[in-house]
């Protein structure tokens, strides 16, 4: 048993114990960093990285399946494997280190501090857990309805009273949205008893009038204010009838129950105090104001509009900094409605943008708005897959569409508590030589040979050349020799970054045409001749008239045609008749039953192909 104690103090030593304890239950993802420690052997003992494979990559034993698994049943199979060359090997594995920009939640909603969360290490977070974070739950928080926004673009509806769900557990990324059970709604004119009450999130109008007492009088006009905007002016008897679409409250409504006579003023809005009050004197905008309790605060100004018989008579700006002391010292007149709105919004944008956060903005501000205090956008954002957040729902946004297109329906006025999610792509294209091209999932640390690996590695190295690989990033394009790593010798990082692409081209071709056993694109391999090049398309046919080859080759887009007698380099090894061929370079030999060759047929027959290889060789 001396061997664990043994490994036992090496844990306490890096301080890595209570992480490996910790993280009993953790099952590995790729980019996860571990430690093995294999005992009196230090050639296989070090720190691995998790490939985007899914497998770390040992001496002896190759390559072994990580992701998935816990650190107890990858050590158990490390242990089976390494059995066939130890005798009774005795390991340890712990968790080194989780890549730290993916170990991040975001909890907003109805929790006590809403923002974004470091998952800490060891653990795979339950939904209670990521909500622990945040502070808990608000009193007004809906358990029956939260919401997760997966990282992939899918969600999920949770009951968190339901004993299992509650064990549902989130991973780097998600979003976790905790809708209000009520919203808060201002009710004021000809109802009993006029305040701000907390009417449920799926209540109807009729239900928030009845949490102020029901409409004085049948004849009463009911409207309702949002943000600056009358939404709805409809008689109390078309709501009652059910004639009128239902209409779903948000937080910070105003409803006005208004009749032809008023006996005094309503205030309604942004004030701690809405209702009627009655006009024994005379009184002013600011003192209805002072009233209702209405306060301006710093950098979020008010407007404040007074309604004479239905019509719009004053409009005021209020802010903290400077009082309107003429237009607020207006009388008011019996029956005028006060009412009192934000000039300002807060939203947020989260994602790969230079200063996520939440904002101040104006109301009536719109999604580009909220970008341009983000600054600006990086370039691993997935522009294509961004979504509006409003009140627990979803809305896709094409920022492309928008921002490169012109698409103005996808630029939506922002409303207050909105959430703008840019999510970050989470992909590497591998092009060209590579047996599975396409996209393939990026993962922290992942170099470009791991990028290639995802895609099935190179489709053979006599065909892909591993000498011209192209990365790609944004506008920088860099252009690396991989030929050592993949036949074994020295591998260089070259880490990648999301949405970097990676070009892996064909080794150079040449084109023989004509009389010969195999026409079509022939390898070139450097020092190549035309001889060369004869003898990879099978040698030529029995009527090749050899003493009538032309070589075409494309010189700064033109063509330049080279007559060779192919005859006198083969049978006098006349190598002034063999040029070394380059890429793109095209070969005819034409049969002897056509004597009468027109070369000029034969460059208009090669030109297309030619000039679409010069082309393409010019990018490689």
């Amino acid at each position: 048993m001396r061997w664990w104690f043994f490994l036992g103090l090496v844990f306490l030593c890096l301080g890595e114990w209570g992480i490996g304890q910790e993280s009993e239950e953790y099952r590995l993802v790729p980019g996860d960093v571990i430690n093995i420690l294999v005992l009196n052997d230090q050639s296989l003992s070090g720190e691995q990285i998790i490939g985007p494979d899914g497998f770390i990559r040992l001496p002896l034993i190759g390559a072994i399946q990580a992701a998935g698994l816990t650190l107890d049943e990858l050590t158990e199979r490390l242990q089976q494997a390494l059995s066939k060359f130890i005798r009774r090997p005795k390991l340890a594995v712990t968790l080194k280190q989780f890549p730290a920009s993916l170990r991040r939640v975001y909890v907003l909603g109805e929790v006590k501090n809403p923002g974004a969360y470091q998952i800490p290490p060891g653990i795979t977070p339950t939904v209670f857990d990521a909500v622990a974070l945040a502070g808990g739950f608000t009193e007004n928080a809906d358990l029956t309805q939260v919401r997760i926004f997966q990282r992939d673009g899918q969600n999920t509806n949770l009951n968190l009273r339901e004993f299992q769900v509650s064990k549902y557990a989130v991973n780097p990324g998600d979003l976790i949205w905790v809708p209000p059970a009520f919203v808060k709604v201002s009710i004021v004119g000809a109802v009993e008893k006029g305040g701000i009450y907390p009417v449920p999130v799926h209540g109807t109008l009729i239900d928030a009038l009845a949490a102020a007492g029901g409409v004085k009088e049948q004849s009463a006009k009911i409207r309702v204010f949002r943000a600056g905007t009358e939404l709805l002016t409809v008689p109390w008897s078309d709501l009652t009838s059910g004639s009128i679409p239902p209409l779903k409250l948000q937080e910070g409504d105003t409803v006005l129950v208004s009749i032809t006579t008023i006996t005094g003023i309503v205030v309604a809005g942004a004030v701690k105090q809405p209702g009627t009050y009655d006009l024994k004197e005379n009184v002013t905008v600011l003192g209805a104001l002072a009233l209702a309790g209405a306060s301006v605060e710093p950098g979020k100004p008010l407007q404040v509009r007074v309604l004479r018989q239905g019509k719009e008579v004053m409009k005021i700006l209020w802010q903290e900094t400077s009082m309107p002391t003429k237009e607020l010292g207006q009388n008011l007149q019996q029956g005028d409605v006060v009412i009192v709105e934000p000039m300002v919004l807060r939203a947020t944008l989260v994602g790969p943008v230079r200063k996520p956060g939440s904002y101040l903005l104006p109301i009536g501000s719109t999604v580009v708005d909220l970008l341009a205090k983000g600054e600006e956008i990086l370039p691993n954002a997935d522009l294509a897959g961004t979504y509006l957040l409003r009140k627990g729902e979803s809305k896709p946004i094409d920022l492309l569409k928008l921002l490169w297109e012109s698409e103005i329906s996808e630029n939506l006025e922002l409303q207050d508590g909105d959430v703008l999610l840019v999510p970050a792509i989470r992909k590497v294209w591998v092009a060209g030589a590579v047996l599975r091209p396409g996209a393939v999932d990026y993962q922290p640390h992942m170099t470009v040979v791991d990028a290639i690996s995802a895609a099935g590695g190179p489709i053979n190295l006599d065909i892909s050349d591993l000498s011209q690989v192209k990365i790609v990033s944004g506008n920088d394009v860099k252009v690396i020799n991989l030929e050592d790593a993949f036949k074994g010798g020295s591998l260089q990082s070259y880490p990648l970054k999301p949405g970097d692409v990676v070009l892996v081209p064909e080794r150079a071709k040449a084109y023989i045409y004509g009389a010969v056993l195999k026409p079509g694109a022939v390898r070139l391999q450097e020092g190549d001749t035309v001889l060369t090049a004869l003898s990879n398309a099978g040698g030529p046919i029995a009527d090749a008239r050899l003493d009538e080859a032309r070589l075409i080759r494309f010189v700064n887009g033109s063509a330049i045609v080279m007559k060779l007698d192919l005859g006198k380099a083969l049978s006098r090894g006349d190598l002034s008749q063999a040029p070394v061929m380059q890429p793109g370079d095209v070969l005819y030999i034409p049969p002897r039953r056509r004597s009468q060759w027109d070369i000029t047929r034969v460059i208009g027959i090669t030109t297309s192909l030619a000039t679409a290889i010069y082309y393409l060789s010019r990018t490689r």
